[in-house]
């Protein structure tokens, strides 16, 4: 079925008033883009023009834009404003009209992409490898004493080395990167290393109440202690960090008293809302918040496992719902910060949650004096950082080097199950448009590295992996396995895919 001529003034028209209205934010939003670092400032406004671009529908155009043949805009990111225009002239040949086009600077299709990589090469170091997509791995403690495993990990692969300031202090984190940047000039090749910082994570308290296990031999053991919670339970979460009990029953099986956990920070109890959801430990329970009270609130459960979920101490809640106001730097990181600036090549900056976080950030590297070459990775993870993303990224741009982490763990739990594919692939599409690089994070081939066996879902998660730029993998007694096998499949992968954009090589059956 063809192309009527009503149909492409239809189009025309669309991407005439969508051009406008870029071209007008051109002139508003100068202000905005004067703080951009100089080599972000094309990307920067190529940003602003596809924030514009998608608040349009363009749905029906793209219909009519494939059965003519031509580009539907989907991977249009990287240099919207050029795609259009070239759309523009297409289209108005059509009709017989000769468009009239100002050159006032924007990028030509195929710049987007050139942009993308030279920044992807000054964050990770240069490509060395025959894949784009690099891989960040997380170094477990034994990293710091076992220079073998190191070198093994470098060999397989290994482009960046992660190294969480969550666990074991700076004099393991300095043992650690001593052995990564050994491993490296030992194979010639580039690894950086990359620092978390904690962040503002709200999590249980610790519980103070012995377990006793009898053990083979008749001894008592000591094991992590748990609240067991299960659907229809109560749990009372109070501000005082250590405070924890069980739930207390009288001898018909009534409930007397509910069980308590402690919350860290405190002051989150100021916050919550009555008839919120809140989720623990990565969400495996779930619950809703019925009652609240100046030190503490009140929780019905109302998704466990069948026979109950273990609860322990110092583990993650979610409340995905509430603003709870303490993002930013905690007085933690700006002590690892220290450290930070003096060793590694990135720090990776977690729960940041607005542009006010990056700033904050951005003033305590200056106030360190921080070498302009320290790369930034934000860790999105939180449901105001992806509304608030394209503020976050602009603000961001003052920095030389720059990417953008998608935790996937958090960022699930926060903006729900339902959403994440749509919510990743919206991060995916704006850091695209930005020219900033992704890492794709969070149980990438976690069977294989824990358990020595992957799942096909991994498999597949690989697949869609090389829409970003990098690909974390966490720590787990079969690492270097996981590391060689992500490097073979990124390899064969890519061979078929360049970010979302599927390519056709000859067929080969296996």
């Amino acid at each position: 079925m063809g192309i009527t001529r009503e149909q492409l003034q239809k189009m025309a028209l669309q991407i005439d008033e969508v051009v406008y209205s870029i071209q007008q934010q051109d002139v508003n939003e100068n202000i905005l883009l004067q703080d951009v670092c100089a080599i972000y400032r094309e990307s920067a406004k190529n940003l602003m023009h596809y924030t514009a671009f998608r608040s349009f529908d363009a749905r029906k155009m793209q219909k009519g834009l494939k059965q003519l043949g031509l580009t539907r805009l989907a991977n249009a990111e990287g240099n919207i404003l050029g795609s259009l225009i070239n759309l523009k002239i297409i289209l108005h040949s059509l009709l017989g009209g000769a468009p009239d086009l100002k050159r006032d600077g924007f990028l030509s299709i195929g710049e987007g992409s050139e942009l993308l990589k030279k920044h992807t090469d000054e964050l990770f170091g240069d490509n060395d490898k025959t894949r784009r997509v690099r891989i960040m791995v997380t170094q477990p403690t034994e990293a710091a004493t076992d220079y073998d495993m190191v070198l093994d990990m470098v060999r397989s692969g290994m482009d960046c080395a992660r190294v969480n300031c969550a666990h074991d202090d700076p004099e393991v984190w300095e043992a650690i990167i001593e052995n990564v940047r050994r491993a490296a000039n030992e194979c010639s090749t580039t690894v950086k290393v990359a620092m978390d910082l904690a962040g503002s994570k709200v999590r249980t308290g610790k519980i103070p109440l012995e377990i006793h296990k009898k053990g083979k031999s008749g001894s008592k053991k000591k094991r992590k202690p748990f609240i067991l919670l299960n659907k229809g339970d109560y749990l009372i979460v109070s501000c005082k960090g250590n405070d924890a009990a069980h739930p207390v029953y009288d001898k018909k099986g009534f409930l007397v008293k509910p069980a308590r956990i402690g919350c860290v920070p405190p002051q989150i109890i100021g916050r919550v809302e009555k008839g919120a959801p809140i989720l623990f430990d990565d969400g495996k329970i779930e619950g809703e918040i019925i009652d609240t009270s100046s030190d503490s609130f009140q929780v019905k459960i109302t998704r466990s496992q069948p026979g109950g979920t273990k609860l322990k101490g110092e583990k993650g809640i979610n409340l995905p719902t509430l603003d709870l106001g303490i993002s930013g730097l905690t007085t933690k990181d700006r002590e690892d910060l220290k450290f930070v600036v003096q060793h590694a090549d990135i720090v990776n900056y977690s729960y940041v949650n607005d542009a006010n976080d990056v700033n904050d950030l951005l003033l305590e590297l200056k106030k360190l004096g921080a070498d302009e070459d320290l790369g930034v990775i934000l860790k999105i993870e939180t449901n105001l950082a992806y509304k608030n993303l394209i503020n976050i990224l602009i603000t961001a741009m003052q920095r030389k080097h720059l990417g953008v982490m998608i935790a996937r763990g958090d960022l699930a739990l926060e903006v729900g199950w339902k959403n994440m594919g749509m919510v990743q692939e919206g991060i995916l599409s704006f850091c695209s448009a930005a020219h900033i690089p992704v890492v794709w994070a969070t149980q990438v081939l976690e069977g294989l590295a824990k358990k020595g066996m992957p799942s096909r879902s991994e498999i597949t998660d690989i697949t869609s992996s090389v829409q970003a730029e990098c690909v974390m993998l966490n720590k787990g007694p079969h690492i270097n396995e996981a590391i060689a096998f992500l490097d073979e499949v990124l390899l064969n992968v890519e061979s078929s895919h360049h970010k979302k954009e599927v390519l056709l090589p000859r067929m080969e059956w296996i």
